[in-house]
């Protein structure tokens, strides 16, 4: 907790922090800590404007920033050296937790543009001797052959994706036998599946875009090992009140970083729901508790394919042609692979190509438009239908 109230008081160095908690430095402590407001994305948003684009959060001056990441939103990520140092070894510990290491040839499939974990990734594989093919997102019959070719022992991948790919690549010979699956809901199952009809050993890595690695299994794969040199809160997702996960009452993961001093994170709501804790001791030797997989999500912004869906960036390029019109996002998942569509209730009019590649410009994500005559049932303007695979 000590250094929870440090980085809390380095927060309140800044504009936003100062403006938003109404408390001096000294009103910090332990024993008032759940008293500190919740941040969340749609805050983090809301704060950036075109004069700051850190949202008044920025706690060290410009010429100490080493990286800028850029996440839909927008949302900008600024990194001393010292931060992505830190970051990097948390990443590092995890990937290797989770099982690579100097033996592997690793092919790294996430984003490595504007946002952050691809850049994590690469270098925490590269702190554990990995060698990494940087292959990034897409083109899965050039990633089946360099599996194939490169003898490729170990892959970093979001798991619709790397079901995809097994899929592509098929009974053709490789070295594949290892895999870290993150950035996704994965439905129950997935692990299972990809090690009994592949063959490929897989280990679970869960992260927040704005903190970083979180969670991470063991060579045991019994649960995410939660990151001991974090604060970790567990919170009702309805009134924002302390509580534990449990089965049929899931709690969101709450998280307080101490890497990051060039823009502190302080009570982050991650949005991220689990149904349980596990508190029995690992054979592994690691004593932390442990988390089961994501089940869901406790607000209006979801993931898919380790980007953030926010509905307001639908709504916003929607608008700038003309189009107010009822209108929701529908997520689906067709074998193992994760759908957007923007319905919009109305007849068919304008480019409707030009729209699309707009909105997939401005999530950063392809998806279609479609004019309907009606909206699907459902409330509010994401309807994620993969919630149906994730029970």
């Amino acid at each position: 907790m000590c250094r929870a109230v440090e980085m809390a008081r380095l927060a309140l160095t800044t504009s936003a922090y100062a403006s938003e908690w109404h408390r001096s430095a000294a009103e910090v402590t332990a024993q008032t800590w759940e008293t500190i407001p919740f941040l969340d994305k749609e805050r983090l948003i809301a704060s950036v404007t075109d004069e700051d684009p850190f949202g008044g959060r920025l706690s060290v001056s410009c010429s100490e920033l080493a990286w800028i990441f850029a996440a839909p939103g927008p949302v900008y990520m600024p990194y001393t050296a010292g931060d992505m140092d830190r970051v990097a070894a948390a990443y590092g510990a995890a990937l290797g937790s989770c099982g690579l290491g100097d033996e592997d040839i690793v092919d790294q499939t996430l984003l490595y543009n504007w946002v952050i974990a691809a850049s994590m990734v690469d270098r925490g594989l590269r702190s554990l001797g990995c060698a990494v093919v940087p292959g990034g997102p897409g083109g899965t019959e050039q990633h089946a052959d360099h599996i194939r070719r490169s003898g490729i022992t170990g892959i970093v991948a979001m798991p619709s994706f790397l079901e995809h790919l097994l899929e592509v690549l098929g009974d053709r010979p490789h070295r594949l036998r290892k895999a870290v699956i993150m950035g996704e809901l994965r439905d129950a199952d997935a692990k299972t599946r990809i090690e009994e009809r592949y063959g490929v050993w897989a280990r679970e890595f869960y992260g927040v875009g704005d903190v970083g690695a979180v969670a991470y299994e063991c060579a045991l794969g019994q649960g995410m090992h939660l990151r001991r040199d974090l604060l970790i809160e567990f919170v009702d997702p309805a009134t924002g009140g302390i509580k534990e996960p449990a089965k049929g009452d899931p709690a969101e993961i709450v998280v307080t970083d101490f890497a990051r001093r060039a823009m502190p994170i302080i009570r982050l709501r991650s949005g991220d729901l689990i149904d349980e804790l596990i508190t029995d001791p690992c054979a592994c030797g690691n004593p932390a508790p442990r988390i089961p997989r994501i089940i869901g999500r406790a607000n209006d912004i979801t993931k898919v394919r380790g980007m953030f869906i926010i509905p307001q960036l639908v709504t916003r390029t929607l608008g700038q042609f003309g189009i107010e019109d009822e209108h929701c996002i529908v997520i689906d998942r067709t074998e193992g692979r994760d759908l957007i569509e923007v319905l919009i209730v109305g007849a068919h009019r304008g480019n409707v190509p030009v729209v699309a590649a707009a909105v997939s410009d401005a999530l950063r994500i392809r998806c279609d438009v479609r004019f309907v005559d009606s909206l699907p049932s459902g409330s509010g303007l994401l309807r994620d239908r993969r919630a149906f695979q994730n029970q």
